[in-house]
């Protein structure tokens, strides 16, 4: 199955009236445009967004297909965990966000900026 694009001009003035088709984001290779388009179907935004971006880098440090292949994939993984984080947060529905980073150490002299950061530190809990 080859996927086909339709690319119409706005100005056009038989189709006024019409809502027009959308228009071509990516400039040049027809390729580039089966790559939007199928990135799209397949319900992958950040290889959408990134992939001309990171086929120049691939292209100029000479990578490898596979190394390419890692790269946008990573891409896809870190962009879907930050999404998964996001709506994560919204549906939780806090009623003001909370960040260790904006925690005052000046009102509760017992705790340490170093004792917070340090994973190796046992739990105290009950």
């Amino acid at each position: 199955m080859n996927p086909t694009i339709t690319v119409t001009d706005q100005d056009d003035e038989q189709d006024a009236g019409k809502v027009p088709a959308r228009r071509m984001s990516l400039p040049g290779d027809p390729e580039d445009m089966l790559i939007d388009e199928a990135c799209r179907e397949l319900r992958l935004p950040a290889f959408r967004e990134r992939f001309i971006d990171l086929a120049a880098t691939a292209r100029r440090e000479q990578a490898t297909y596979k190394q390419f292949l890692l790269d946008m994939l990573q891409a896809e993984q870190f962009d879907r965990d930050l999404r998964r984080q996001q709506r994560l947060l919204r549906l939780a529905r806090f009623p003001r966000p909370k960040r260790l980073e904006d925690f005052d150490f000046a009102k509760n002299p017992n705790v340490t900026p170093e004792v917070v950061a340090d994973p190796e530190v046992p739990d105290l809990g009950p």
